[in-house]
């Protein structure tokens, strides 16, 4: 796979696009006393370029409303999708929490990666508290 033509670096470093408001909570994945898996972390601060991707969806269910949205991220942290060691990573912006979905780098600028993190809750909870259920309006 080659290199693109285009490099967009400056305008992602640029202080008018770049977001430094990010919160990454990246947990690893620790086993209880009970055998259950677990996500021990804590919030770090990024930076990105974040973008909507189609803004917000209400879904109607027996179980409640809930809301779906994407963004995409154009970060030079290293996020992840989640393995066997870590779960996928949390990003707050905006006061919405998303969870990271896919990662790819990304051709157009040197060291950046393309992040795409689907919404999960509209309330976040501050990390090391129970959350209600991803998604749905409390």
């Amino acid at each position: 796979m080659g290199h693109a033509l285009l490099d967009v670096t400056d305008v992602l470093d640029d202080p008018d696009f770049l977001d430094t408001t990010l919160v990454l909570v990246r947990r690893v994945v620790a086993q209880q006393q009970d055998g259950t898996a677990r996500g021990v972390g804590g919030p770090i601060p990024f930076a990105g370029v974040v973008i909507p991707d189609g803004g917000q969806e209400l879904i109607q269910t027996p179980e409640g409303n809930q809301v779906q949205g994407d963004i995409t991220i154009y970060t030079r942290t290293a996020l992840t999708a989640g393995d066997a060691n870590y779960d996928a990573d949390v990003v707050i912006w905006n006061g919405a929490v998303y969870r990271v979905i896919a990662t790819k780098p990304w051709l157009y600028a040197s060291g950046y990666t393309q992040v795409v993190a689907a919404l999960t809750d509209l309330n976040p909870t501050p990390p090391g508290t129970t959350a209600p259920d991803a998604g749905y309006l409390t």
